[in-house]
């Protein structure tokens, strides 16, 4: 046996799976999550093995005698290696390691020859627990590896820096093997003592601006390299979201409200698409009570209830301006107020249902030191997410969800202030522990995911640039405004 396999290796299927014979139909049905897999019927003893595969990781030569048997079994799994758990362990019995494949597109290759070069674990492996295991995963794999032993992290500590397998012991080149076959442990380029180790990975452009938890979020929230459950499955139960479709707030301060005619007086729309700059500094001149009523109502006031008049019930969603997934609207919208005329200056929660301000006890301070900004703009609108809102709804993609919403929100915000004559920015990476204090949160059911601050700005030179595309329509759009 070479050094670098398993002792005793083990076999099993993706707990998924389903194995049906059909004797009248002389087939075997392989039943799992992506397809189903017709086979011609197999001799009994590799139906048994198929079948005692679909009940846990066995050894294979416990089921399997004649070098036949051995062959059509061999064929049969190259087919459905994709549903193939391979495990190996210390004893026959129990595996210590498992490669669990996550699409129809895995492959699974244990090395063929001497690890000669030095290993290390991928910057990209991250490791978990489900509670009962140990997992590890990576963005760049579509396997799985399950480490059901508390002694199998000890050979992941050798893999902290780059190591030389022949300098480790048989059970670990083992494990190194499982891991390396499952994209978790990378070589590297060149074994020469006298040259830098190298490893492809931290090379590659396509990968050295990734942050590991940047691209382990992208794969994750996107459909192709995992085997989580995605889209609308209703994690909580069908019974309906948690968080009630608006917050219950105290009575607090009604805002204006525009009327329809009001509106009639906006420029047009591609004038106010092409006039849009975000604002660089803010003047000193405040906003209105007016303005920021105008500008909430536009932009993020509840129109209509969906699916029941009380804003109690679970199932109820809301038709709002501004898109939103589901008609959800997990967004919430904070007023830090610095300067506007006929408001407090302070913190405010805006009710989108009343069309009204909240008055909180947070600092304002603390919110519009934390923006960054090159000067304190009149308004800083905080965007926040109660992620329960989709979270009872969606799985796998919910927080990306959640980062589409806001954007959209941004930009319907961004476009009508610039119709009303108003200017302003996105607060990108807003402070989450500063935001929850303030205003008075448990971020982990709702925190902050980004801004918006608006003002009147200060007027500055443009610069030259280099003219694309009809360069000169911001210059007539921002006249018409005018």
């Amino acid at each position: 046996m070479h050094d670098t396999l398993p002792p005793f290796p083990l076999w099993s299927f993706r707990e998924d799976v389903f194995v049906e014979p059909d004797t009248g139909e002389g087939v075997v049905v392989v039943h799992s999550r992506w397809e189903d897999t017709v086979l011609p019927m197999p001799a009994p003893p590799v139906v048994e093995a198929l079948r005692r595969m679909s009940l846990g990781p066995i050894s294979l030569g416990n089921v399997i005698r004649s070098g036949a048997d051995r062959r059509a079994l061999t064929a049969l799994l190259d087919d459905l290696a994709h549903l193939v758990v391979r495990s190996f362990g210390l004893d026959r019995e129990q595996p210590l390691v498992s490669v669990v494949p996550l699409t129809p597109q895995a492959t699974f290759h244990l090395p063929q020859g001497p690890l000669v070069h030095p290993v290390r674990l991928s910057r990209f492996a991250v490791l978990t627990t489900d509670g009962t295991n140990y997992l590890l995963e990576s963005p760049l794999s579509q396997h799985r590896v399950i480490l059901h032993r508390a002694d199998a992290i000890g050979h992941l500590g050798t893999l902290m820096r780059p190591t030389v397998p022949a300098a480790v012991g048989a059970e670990t080149r083992s494990v190194i093997a499982f891991l390396m076959a499952a994209g978790m442990v990378v070589e590297a380029a060149t074994g020469d003592p006298f040259q830098r180790i190298e490893f492809a990975e931290d090379n590659d452009p396509a990968l050295t601006m990734w942050a590991p938890i940047d691209l382990m979020f992208h794969t994750r929230s996107t459909l192709g390299r995992h085997d989580q459950d995605f889209g609308v499955t209703y994690p909580l139960g069908e019974h309906g979201s948690v968080e009630p479709v608006v917050k219950d707030t105290k009575a607090g301060i009604s805002l204006p409200r525009p009327s329809w005619d009001d509106l009639a007086e906006d420029p047009p729309f591609s004038a106010v698409v092409e006039a849009h700059r975000p604002a660089q500094t803010f003047s000193e001149e405040p906003m209105t009570l007016d303005d920021l009523g105008t500008l909430l109502y536009r932009t993020a006031r509840v129109r209509a209830l969906n699916g029941s008049p009380s804003t109690a019930a679970t199932q109820t969603t809301s038709d709002r301006p501004c898109p939103t997934s589901g008609d959800l609207h997990e967004l919430e919208l904070y007023a830090v107020v610095d300067r506007c005329a006929g408001l407090a200056r302070g913190v405010y929660h805006y009710d989108p249902y009343h069309h009204r301000l909240t008055a909180l006890d947070g600092d304002p301070d603390e919110l519009l030191a934390s923006a960054n900004l090159a000067s304190r703009p009149p308004v800083l609108l905080m965007i926040t997410a109660r992620f329960r809102r989709l979270s009872w709804k969606y799985n796998g993609l919910g927080y990306s969800l959640v980062l589409t919403d806001a954007g959209a929100l941004v930009q319907t915000l961004s476009l009508a202030g610039t119709a009303m004559g108003l200017a302003g920015c996105r607060v990108d990476g807003p402070d989450i522990d500063a935001s929850a204090h303030v205003f008075g949160l448990d971020w982990r059911t709702e925190s902050s995911v980004c801004g918006y601050a608006v003002g009147h700005a200060q007027p500055v030179v443009v610069g030259d640039g280099f003219p694309v595309n009809d360069a000169d329509w911001p210059m007539l759009a921002a006249a018409l405004l005018a």
